[in-house]
């Protein structure tokens, strides 16, 4: 039979420090450096903006007796996302419809 002796434990291990490699160096202000950081600055401006949505509404539709929210894009006003889809939609008032006629007979 095996003895339950502790077993030692493992050396402990740390990882190395990662290192950042910058392609402009912080201590050069020169007219390329500065044209460059605004470059930088306005892609990820765009780059915010295209990923943040406008306006969220959430409305309800009586005849489907569900909530619709859509998605609109910050720039263009368009429809990003809508959920239920149109067909959803056309499905669920079909079927109120059939539930509200067997509830009046």
């Amino acid at each position: 039979m095996a003895s339950l002796d502790p077993i030692p434990s493992l050396p402990e291990t740390r990882a190395a420090e990662p290192t950042r490699v910058s392609a402009v160096e912080p201590h050069r202000t020169g007219p390329v450096a500065e044209a460059a950081a605004k470059l930088r600055a306005e892609q990820e401006a765009q780059r915010k903006n295209e990923l943040i949505p406008a306006n969220l509404m959430v409305r309800l539709d009586v005849d489907a007796e569900r909530f619709v929210q859509t998605l609109t894009d910050a720039t263009t006003d368009q429809t990003v996302l809508k959920y239920p889809s149109e067909s959803q939609l056309a499905l669920s008032r079909a079927v109120m419809a059939y539930l509200r006629a067997l509830a009046e007979l």
